[in-house]
């Protein structure tokens, strides 16, 4: 009798752990695209000018650093460059690792051009934490931005 209840329970536990188990492999799937949260512009509000943006779209990122118009004081986006063909993990709340095919702006190459590239991010209501790199990105920029000039073109 007892070696019965034993193996029912063996049983159950088993049974209990694969059911565990898919459900955390499902959670765990690679979707394609941006987390819809994600898709909007970033700025990054350092001292000096070290002043950074990243704008996700639906399967592609695009970002890089501010240049300064010494004339008019302000800044303005250089040309970008990031992932596309982006796809993404979710790996808890909010919290997303993000792969995608590394390209560069026409003109110039970056140092990983055409390979696959993947990194972890938090993101919250207001700002975007990345584990490497610069750190926090928020949805306002507190500097002023202009147009790239019509002589950089």
């Amino acid at each position: 009798m007892k070696k019965g209840l034993f193996w029912v329970g063996l049983t159950l536990a088993v049974a209990t752990m694969g059911v565990a188990d898919i459900k955390s492999a499902q959670a765990a799937a690679w979707h394609q695209g941006t987390p819809k949260a994600l898709r909007h512009t970033w700025f990054y509000n350092g001292k000096g000018d070290n002043k950074a943006y990243i704008t996700y779209g639906k399967s592609k990122s695009t970002g890089n650093l501010f240049g300064l118009d010494s004339e008019k004081r302000r800044y303005y986006r250089l040309p970008g460059y990031g992932l596309k063909k982006i796809r993404y993990q979710s790996l808890g709340k909010q919290v997303y690792r993000l792969s995608g095919v590394q390209y560069s702006p026409k003109g110039s190459t970056v140092q990983f051009d055409g390979q696959r590239l993947s990194y972890k991010v938090k993101l919250t209501k207001h700002q975007l934490r990345f584990y490497k790199g610069y750190r926090h990105y928020v949805r306002k920029a507190t500097f002023p931005v202009m147009r790239m000039p019509t002589a950089l073109k």
